[in-house]
């Protein structure tokens, strides 16, 4: 029954983006009575937090499968796959993102901070291949700028994008902006 409302109010945020749906609408779509869902969450608020915690748990999957293809991959395929893949995250999680996060930047920060946190030590990989030159202190400051501009640029790509423009472009600007980055730091 906790599947079945988790996914339930997945389909309602799909169907209306950014918008959180009542408790009494999730009863409603999942055909169960509204104690049913009061014995299993709190409130909306619970069930947005679970859904928000599943999403942020597959993007960083997602995100560290996709850093372990770009090790071995030439400098500009290797930011092509990681800016696909975390765009693609974003865009599987885009309901549970806009109804987690589009009043407020500061918690889209803090959920970053989640995934990036336990990715840190992949992210350095690429860096640190592109620039031995570089001490400890910074590649750390460029992996964090590096991470931060990703993860802005692929949301954008993956929430933000106007519908005529071509995502295959934006992803190939912004792995070539990140390239530059890196090689330019």
């Amino acid at each position: 029954m906790r599947k079945h409302l988790l996914t339930s109010t997945q389909a309602l945020l799909e169907r209306r983006p950014a918008v959180s749906p009542s408790t009494t609408a999730l009863a409603d779509h999942a055909h169960v009575s509204i104690g049913t869902v009061y014995r299993y969450f709190p409130d909306m608020d619970a069930i947005i937090d679970e859904l928000r915690m599943a999403a942020v748990h597959n993007i960083t999957t997602a995100l560290s499968t996709s850093i372990a293809r770009a090790m071995d991959q030439q400098p500009l395929d290797a930011m092509v796959t990681v800016v696909e893949s975390l765009t693609s995250a974003f865009e599987k999680h885009a309901a549970v993102l806009r109804v987690s996060y589009t009043s407020d930047e500061a918690e889209f920060g803090l959920a970053w901070a989640e995934i990036e946190g336990p990715l840190r030590p992949l992210a350095r990989i690429i860096p640190t291949r592109l620039r031995p030159d570089l001490d400890e202190a910074a590649i750390d400051d460029l992996v964090f700028i590096i991470m931060g501009a990703t993860a802005s640029l692929c949301s954008r790509i993956a929430l933000l994008r106007p519908a005529q423009s071509d995502r295959a472009k934006l992803i190939a600007v912004s792995a070539r902006m990140l390239l530059a980055a890196v090689e330019g730091a």
